[in-house]
């Protein structure tokens, strides 16, 4: 899988939602030719990919609009734009992560880390294992 060679991690699975489009014989056989974990989120839950929607929104859809694309022309050129944006989201723009939600009342004090990129949020965390020098 070629995003599987973009990740700066090792890939242990890979959990879909429900969308037929990702429950198939396909995806599992490659999972299992690839040793991988397969899971699939709870059905008839909404929200269960809350994370990956929010970057959908935020992200994907900020560049490009609400409109539906279609076309192997388009489907191209947004690939080529997506790659760009992926580099640019997780190394470039830093973003606050919430710490901790604490309720005083009926008011909700937040505490979020200092401003940091994915990557050196993945970098600073203790399972990350160094191969630098």
């Amino acid at each position: 899988m070629r995003i599987r060679k973009q990740m700066p991690v090792t890939t242990l699975g890979i959990d879909s939602d429900d969308d037929g489009a990702f429950i198939n014989e396909t995806v599992a056989a490659y999972c299992k030719a690839e040793g991988l974990a397969f899971t699939r989120s709870r059905p008839h839950h909404k929200n269960v990919q809350a994370w990956i929607e929010q970057k959908n929104g935020a992200v994907i859809r900020r560049m490009v609009g609400h409109e539906q694309l279609s076309g192997l022309v388009t489907g191209q050129g947004l690939a080529k734009l997506l790659a760009a944006v992926r580099l640019y989201v997780n190394y470039f723009q830093s973003s606050f992560k919430l710490r901790e939600r604490i309720r005083v009342g009926a008011k909700v004090k937040k505490a979020y880390h200092p401003p940091a990129t994915p990557c050196d949020r993945l970098l600073a965390h203790a399972a990350t294992v160094s191969v630098a020098g």
